[in-house]
């Protein structure tokens, strides 16, 4: 990454001005919207993705931006082939997130298994979780309206969830586990805060996460 940096770049990087630069997290901070696994489901994310794939054939076949036309194809199709994985990793736990959730705990598991698969195809230091409380809430809320779980049930799957989340320093590579032995796991989440129109984003959710 230094190779591309200005030389004003390598000055403010050196004095603190700038941080968090890619050349020391550019693995670690990616941050994947793990909630269209619960919002869509797998088998829809999948179609979509041979969608995206298939719509780009005539530009591979007229010669259109090969370069690029070419690396978008070959991206995709590994995008494609990375849910397949997440379905079967899923199935391994005994989940089938083929389709959308229907409940609070599906949103929480389905969203916590697209999480635990980027997690353990990056190897991160620290892979942020995202904005996932405010969505959450939705499913939680509807769940608790209808009377299906209780205000403690609700608070237990959100403590299972961050215990969870916790785990996953456990399923690593043994690769990993030798590098980074005795470390945390950094799992941030954006709680709370105020959407562009004003509202606020503050959930009952997002106040026992």
């Amino acid at each position: 990454m230094f190779d591309v940096y200005t030389p004003d770049i390598l000055r403010c990087r050196k004095s603190g001005v700038l941080t968090g630069l890619p050349d020391a997290y550019g693995r670690g901070r990616i941050i994947g919207d793990y909630r269209r696994v619960a919002l869509y489901g797998i088998d829809y994310l999948m179609k979509d993705k041979l969608a995206q794939f298939t719509s780009l054939q005539a530009d591979l076949e007229n010669g259109v931006n090969l370069e690029q036309t070419i690396r978008l194809r070959e991206e995709i199709a590994e995008q494609h082939r990375a849910l397949g994985q997440m379905k079967e990793m899923a199935a391994k736990y005994g989940y089938d997130i083929s389709g959308p959730a229907t409940n609070a705990q599906e949103a929480i598991q389905w969203t916590y298994f697209g999480y635990l698969a980027a997690v353990k195809s990056q190897n991160g230091a620290a892979m942020s979780f995202g904005r996932t409380s405010t969505f959450l809430d939705v499913y939680i809320e509807r769940d608790l309206k209808a009377g299906k779980i209780t205000e403690q049930e609700a608070q237990e799957m959100v403590d299972h969830l961050v215990m969870k989340l916790r785990m996953v320093r456990f399923l690593r590579t043994p690769e990993y586990d030798e590098l980074f032995s005795g470390d945390p796991i950094w799992a941030t989440e954006s709680i709370g805060g105020m959407g562009l129109d004003g509202r606020t984003l503050v959930t009952k959710t997002a106040s026992v996460s």
